[in-house]
């Protein structure tokens, strides 16, 4: 199951950056109560966030390699990369990838950019999903509600999630190994369907 979606796939668009001779694609409060259904609470967050106009994310990566990136989003099908190599941009299924000077254009599998869109698989149920309700905890400023997610086909940890006022993610962080090196990768969504958002072709 892909419990961190946005980190892992942008590292790998990350990687085809890096590698020009082989490319590689790749608030008001929260309520006090406690929502009944924390895994259903933490589906329907992932939903709305698929249905966004628009939003920014930031990923930070600590481990082996340690890296910063950012991706601007704006419906239907406009990705912009902020990357160690520059600015990179995917639209309508389509990553051009800029390098010395040159834009190549790669073809994006449609799954690949539908997973950027659902911070847990669209296909997952609630009875699937293990989810621990940690209670409330502010982030950037505002007030969210945190969980651990797990599944049985991914990591024993699984990943923390933490839920908005509005019924949105606002942070996802996954810990794990990665040849045999812990690492911690953190994901932080902002300006939700904001209408001054623009991705242009490079």
């Amino acid at each position: 199951m892909r419990l961190l979606p946005a980190a892992a796939l942008l590292c790998l668009l990350l990687a085809a950056c890096s590698q020009p001779s082989e490319p590689v694609v790749a608030t008001p409060s929260v309520p006090a109560a406690a929502p009944a259904d924390a895994a259903q609470a933490v589906l329907e967050a992932s939903q709305r966030f698929g249905q966004l106009r628009s939003f920014q994310a930031r990923l930070q990566l600590k481990g082996p390699r340690t890296l910063e990136a950012g991706m601007t989003f704006v419906a239907p099908d406009r990705y912009r990369l902020e990357t160690e190599a520059g600015a990179q941009t995917i639209i309508d299924g389509t990553f051009f990838l800029q390098q010395a000077g040159e834009v190549r254009q790669i073809p994006v599998p449609p799954e690949m950019l539908a997973q950027w869109r659902s911070p847990i698989p669209a296909d997952a149920v609630a009875a699937e999903l293990q989810v621990e309700d940690l209670g409330p905890e502010t982030v950037a400023g505002q007030a969210t509600r945190k969980y651990r997610v797990r599944h049985a086909s991914a990591a024993p940890d699984g990943m923390l999630y933490w839920i908005n006022a509005e019924g949105l993610p606002v942070r996802i962080e996954r810990q794990g190994q990665t040849n045999g090196q812990p690492f911690q990768a953190t994901v932080s969504y902002s300006r939700f369907n904001d209408p001054t958002l623009q991705v242009a072709l490079p």
